[in-house]
């Protein structure tokens, strides 16, 4: 008796201690055992994602994309290697099985709020699936331990919180898929700013519209179509002014003018100093910038409240350094820059009284920006000039929020009226530049003197430099016929 009881004892011991090795080494990880992983990670994750349902009525699993997890219900494959941007995020396991599915409504799963939803799908393809056409090709990828296929390319889109439906592996269109795909998400934060923060906000973006070529093939119309399906409010446009105060290319200006209306869209008119002369004399400079203002304020008041003096003049100015103090600016062209603006100030106020004028700066431009107050300019608006290059150095020069620091330097409204990500050459370049934008309107809309933010720009130019051809919110599939909006329009779109 004591021998069997022994025996017994001996076994469930045995039992305990492979039932956890096989926990233990199991490569489908839980919500509650990743490695580093909060428990309000794993609560967000496994909430995010919910009602996963499956044509074939094959099981689906909701899990979390991590190293090693398995990413098939039915075969055993597990993940190598995921970019660290989109490593922990709920993933929808699917099952191999279904990969010659061809229905046009396979899966489907709720979202719980707007969420970027990514599907990892064979390389091999040689032609998509009709319904994965509209989706945007990451350069990134996940590593996976099938010797076969090594990796699968990553497609996003942005959905708003609701239910989601994908086709199958092989629905209409597709051509060499051998394999079937997988999905996760990655939430994107509702905005809500507007009942703690400034309700009077308003979001937009920069065009050329004006006679550049990646906008002339694209009707006004639809241009602000795009703005407000995004959400935004406002459509910075370069304007030159002729001798006579007119708007050159009318039979564009006015068709994108009444469209903006008819929308709430303000239009925000840079205008141009090219009779800006650093070697005019100052009283010249003050006559001449003046003059500039009356002809346009006279011929366009109907158009517009809001005028944006000159563009980035604080860097035709700037010897050298930050240009937060005076020693960085040649003295002679920053008395001269003042004069001329502060005609072109007093030139529009003395037609249109109840204008808004802006001067605008960039980087850590303060003290240009402080010498056309000190030398009488009475602009309403500080504008400002912010790019995910200057974003990154702030912050390591311990300026985590530029909007603060300006506010705590000019008692004005602050308009930033262009902000961009530069094109870096890194993997997931629209990702990053989704992440920018919309985490610095969420950060600096916070701030209730913050007034605008304007996005650079509405569409890739690609005939332009390298630095300037890849800003756009938009990229051309077929030049300059097709386009598809970005991670970052899309972004905008689920948030507005």
């Amino acid at each position: 008796m004591l021998h069997s009881k022994r025996i017994a004892l001996f076994a469930a011991l045995a039992f305990m201690f492979f039932a956890c090795k096989k926990e233990a080494t199991s490569p489908d990880l839980t919500f509650s055992n990743i490695p580093g992983r909060s428990l309000a990670e794993s609560a967000a994750s496994s909430s995010l994602i919910s009602n996963v349902v499956v044509a074939t009525g094959v099981t689906n699993q909701v899990s979390v994309l991590t190293k090693g997890i398995t990413y098939y219900t039915d075969r055993s494959y597990t993940i190598t290697t995921v970019p660290d941007s989109l490593s922990n995020l709920a993933m929808v396991k699917t099952a191999n099985v279904d990969k010659s599915n061809t229905s046009s409504s396979y899966l489907s799963f709720a979202l719980s709020q707007p969420s970027t939803v990514y599907v990892a799908f064979d390389p091999r393809v040689t032609s998509l699936p009709t319904w994965l056409t509209t989706w945007t090709k990451l350069k990134a990828t996940v590593s996976l331990s099938d010797s076969k296929v090594t990796y699968y390319s990553l497609y996003s889109k942005v959905y708003a919180a609701g239910t989601v439906k994908l086709g199958g592996a092989n629905a209409s269109g597709a051509v060499g898929v051998l394999n079937q795909y997988f999905v996760f998400a990655k939430a994107v934060a509702v905005s809500n700013e507007t009942s703690i923060g400034n309700t009077s906000f308003m979001l937009g973006v920069n065009g050329h519209s004006l006679g550049l070529p990646a906008y002339m093939t694209i009707s006004q119309e639809e241009q602000i179509s795009l703005l407000v399906k995004m959400g935004m409010k406002c459509y910075r446009q370069n304007i030159n002014i002729n001798s006579d105060g007119s708007i050159p290319l009318s039979n564009i200006f006015l068709p994108l003018y009444k469209a903006a209306s008819a929308n709430g869209v303000t239009i925000l008119p840079m205008i141009n100093t090219t009779s800006l002369d650093f070697t005019a004399s100052e009283s010249t400079a003050y006559a001449t910038g003046k003059a500039l203002g009356v002809k346009t304020a006279t011929k366009n008041a109907g158009y517009f409240k809001y005028y944006e003096l000159g563009n980035e003049i604080d860097n035709k100015v700037i010897k050298g350094g930050n240009g937060d103090v005076a020693a960085d600016y040649d003295a002679n062209k920053l008395k001269i820059a003042a004069a001329y603006l502060k005609g072109m100030d007093d030139g529009i106020k003395s037609i249109q009284p109840t204008a808004q004028t802006m001067i605008d700066a960039g980087w850590l431009h303060y003290y240009f920006m402080q010498y056309m107050i000190s030398y009488g300019n009475k602009f309403n608006i500080v504008a400002w000039h912010w790019y995910s290059d200057m974003e990154a150095t702030a912050t390591r020069i311990k300026i985590p929020d530029i909007s603060l620091k300006l506010t705590s330097l000019f008692n004005k409204p602050i308009w930033f009226t262009e902000v961009g990500q530069r094109p870096d050459a890194v993997a997931n370049i629209e990702q990053v530049q989704s992440d920018f934008l919309f985490n610095f309107v969420k950060k600096v809309k916070q701030n209730p003197k913050v007034g605008a933010v304007l996005c650079y720009e509405l569409f890739d130019e690609p005939e332009r430099s390298v630095a300037e051809k890849s800003f756009g919110l938009l990229k051309w599939t077929s030049m300059y016929d097709k386009y598809s909006m970005k991670i970052a329009a899309q972004t905008f779109m689920a948030n507005k």
